[in-house]
């Protein structure tokens, strides 16, 4: 009885332990499978798989539910058999609302779990910046493939893991029939998946390849336009060259480079738009309504190119021309040299002459002055065609009792000699603008006037001088305060206050 009582005990011990073994196999069985599921959910197709079951799931349910009311609508409605109708419609209301919020549309099992979405169609490389653009595009459909391979390969690893599953169930004796499922559902999504990437991979290159041939073309055209704008510019150059060559002084080199240099960029416009715009009545349509809304929003802008070309084509003032501009109703007295002349401004260079000394007070500033002001305010030249002497004048008041017919011949001579280089070349610059204009009064001899004055005789000098005034008329007022007063008979006068005392009263004549 003891050996059979031992070994009975030995049995169980053995029984015991393999209990225990066992029970410590499917502990770790369960713990792998739980990390498999764990490493499942971390797979958007995967939960989307599982919503696609839910999604199964309740399309059976709303069956059932359906088939439940037909029949219970066959049976006597008693208020117990109303009552389950209510609560079945109810059920059935439910269902479908989940339904709908799960489905999004999607009823099939490729759609549920996995969308691709259609590439971006390539666009037409209608310019050099188009090239840009389609560097971009080129990237980002190699990261949308990137992309679907990334997705691809994610559902290799699902698959793995749920064989591993499989293979776990069968060691703990379990039904693998809903693995299973999962299974060929994953196959086949792989499959179409598969099928799906070779076509937009199949697409991708092509589209990769017919923005490519459009880039090569757009850099061949952009060759040909650089080729084509370069010889223009050496063409032009080398017409600058020969008029350089031949052109008698610096102004017209400077006005023949202006002329040369818009119809060079004129031209380089015209050859861009020839290459990049291939219906010419569209070019014509743009270009007529741009026209009309810029001219509008722009008339000052444009009336400045107008009066560029007035003032280019009618040579009336250029650079280098002493001239005076009044703007601002007078208020604003402008005297110096052209020193350029753009398409929208007058650049003046402000010199010393009377109108700084009597007006502005300030000199040596650049003045800008928009080209429309020829149009609506006085210009004057002091150089036109060759001219290099303006007509100034000194007025000089004498006495009464002087004697004016000396004064009137002192100043006479006094002009004569300093102004008599400017009096000859006046006259040979006058007969050559008399074939020009009807120039009727050609005198250039200096002029004396005598007029009475509010405070004495008013001697009025005038002789021809260079446009910058300030320097002869200097010498010839110093000259005329010293020969005047060095005569016995010609007294200076000017404005004087005489006070006379008598009975205590002042009294002002």
């Amino acid at each position: 009885m003891r050996i059979i009582f031992v070994f009975l005990i030995f049995i169980s011990t053995i029984f015991a332990n393999d209990l225990n073994n066992t029970l410590k196999n499917e502990k770790i069985i369960l713990d792998k499978i739980n990390i498999i599921n764990n490493q499942l959910i971390q797979y958007d197709f995967y939960i989307k798989y599982q919503n696609y079951q839910k999604l199964i799931q309740l399309k059976h349910n709303l069956s059932l539910i359906k088939e439940q009311i037909k029949k219970l609508k066959r049976k006597r409605q008693t208020t117990k058999i109303k009552k389950e109708l209510e609560t079945l419609k109810l059920q059935y209301i439910a269902y479908k609302k989940q339904l709908e919020i799960i489905s999004g549309g999607k009823d099939n099992l490729f759609d549920s779990i996995i969308t691709i979405s259609p590439l971006p169609k390539p666009f037409h490389i209608t310019n050099p910046f188009g090239i840009f653009s389609a560097v971009t595009y080129e990237k980002n459909l190699k990261l949308i493939i990137s992309k679907y391979e990334k997705s691809y390969n994610e559902l290799d690893k699902i698959l793995a893991l749920l064989h591993q599953k499989k293979q776990l169930y069968k060691k703990l004796n379990k039904d693998t029939a809903d693995i299973d499922i999962t299974i060929q559902d994953f196959k086949l999504a792989k499959n179409i998946y598969e099928s799906k990437l070779m076509q937009i991979k199949t697409e991708s290159k092509l589209y990769i390849q017919n923005i490519k041939e459009e880039e090569k073309a757009q850099i061949n055209k952009l060759i040909t336009l650089i080729i084509t704008i370069v010889i223009s510019i050496l063409f032009f150059t080398l017409v600058k060259m020969a008029f350089r060559k031949y052109a008698q002084n610096l102004e017209n080199i400077y006005l023949i480079n202006k002329i040369i240099n818009f119809l060079n960029f004129s031209v380089a416009i015209i050859i861009i738009a020839f290459f990049y715009i291939d219906n010419a009545t569209y070019l014509i349509t743009i270009l007529g309504f741009a026209s009309a809304g810029i001219a509008i929003a722009m008339k000052d802008w444009f009336m400045n190119i107008f009066g560029w070309f007035v003032i280019l084509s009618t040579g009336n003032f250029k650079v280098g021309d002493r001239i005076k501009v009044v703007l601002q109703n007078g208020q604003v007295k402008i005297v110096g040299d052209i020193i350029d002349i753009t398409a929208s401004r007058i650049v003046i260079h402000e010199d010393v002459t009377l109108t700084s000394y009597t007006t502005n007070r300030r000199a040596g500033r650049i003045v800008f002055v928009p080209n429309n002001v020829i149009f609506t305010n006085p210009i004057f030249n002091y150089t036109h065609n060759g001219l290099r002497a303006v007509w100034d004048g000194i007025d000089i008041t004498i006495t009464f009792d002087s004697n004016h017919k000396k004064a009137e011949y002192l100043a006479k001579e006094i002009t004569k000699k300093y102004s008599k280089g400017y009096t000859d070349i006046t006259r040979k610059q006058l007969n050559k603008l008399r074939s020009t204009y009807n120039i009727k009064n050609t005198q250039v001899e200096p002029r004396i006037f005598t007029f009475i004055g509010e405070y004495g005789v008013v001697i009025s000098c005038w002789y021809l001088n260079n446009y910058a005034t300030l320097n002869l008329r200097s010498k010839i007022s110093a000259e005329l305060l010293d020969a005047f007063l060095a005569e016995d008979d010609i007294t200076l006068a000017y404005n004087t206050i005489e006070i006379k005392k008598k009975n205590e009263q002042l009294t002002q004549t």
